[in-house]
């Protein structure tokens, strides 16, 4: 805190707090009532500058990992994937169809079967003349 009030007031040329110039010599001048208020008022804007900034520099920090993972991940998980994937030994077990689908696929073949046949019978219908 005090090196903050000390290097807000050497940019003035005098420290506040030993009543010198920067170059060392010393001064009469004593802050005024007014002066010594706006400098605690500088202070404290300064302490909250750095706290503003501190935060938002814990927010930012796990963002800027949790980016750097992510892209790390989507860039080598797919080619990681795809190199576990496309193995010879893999072919016949990714290629098997599991007895979910086999037993949707053999239903509606049975139902395409039975549909078919319905459409025989009814375009035998149209054919017969009528009475």
């Amino acid at each position: 805190f005090s090196a903050v009030s000390s290097q807000s007031s050497a940019s003035s040329g005098i420290n506040a707090e030993y009543g010198r110039t920067s170059s060392g010599k010393e001064v009469d001048h004593q802050l005024t009532r007014r002066e010594r208020e706006e400098v605690m008022m500088i202070e404290r804007l300064v302490c909250q500058y750095f706290t503003i900034i501190r935060k938002q520099l814990q927010d930012s920090i796990p963002k800027t990992i949790m980016h750097f993972m992510v892209s790390h991940l989507s860039k080598n998980l797919s080619s990681y994937l795809i190199s576990e994937l496309y193995t010879e030994d893999r072919f016949d077990e990714l290629l098997r169809e599991s007895e979910s689908v086999k037993k949707k696929r053999e239903g509606a073949s049975r139902m395409l079967d039975a549909l078919a046949e319905a459409q025989k019978v009814l375009g035998s219908l149209r054919d017969i003349p009528d009475v």
